[in-house]
């Protein structure tokens, strides 16, 4: 059974807020979770302003490199979190139907 064009279009539409929710929310997380192991580690706050002087040069560099690190993760786990959910949902409509 062939799925009508305008049902295709909302379940794009649905999987991309899915992916955009799921990835706003897993940044945060992610965010939040490394500022908290930064001060855990090194005792002080995650540096936020390359510009600020009370950051070291090596301090700015190691936290960006692992905050993109922990940024792909986050959006990896987030992304595939989605896909399951929107191919769980258009699963169950194609049953429906």
């Amino acid at each position: 059974m062939e799925v009508p064009v305008a049902d295709e279009n909302k379940e794009a539409l649905l999987e991309k807020v899915i992916l955009i929710g799921a990835s706003a929310g897993a940044a945060w997380v992610a965010q939040k979770g490394l500022s908290f192991a930064w001060k855990r580690a090194t005792g002080h706050d995650a540096p936020r302003n390359p510009l600020d002087t009370d950051s070291t040069v090596v301090s700015i560099i190691v936290f960006a490199a692992v905050a993109g690190a922990a940024a792909a993760a986050a959006k990896l786990v987030a992304d595939k979190g989605a896909r399951r959910v929107t191919t769980r949902i258009a699963a169950g409509r194609q049953l429906r139907a």
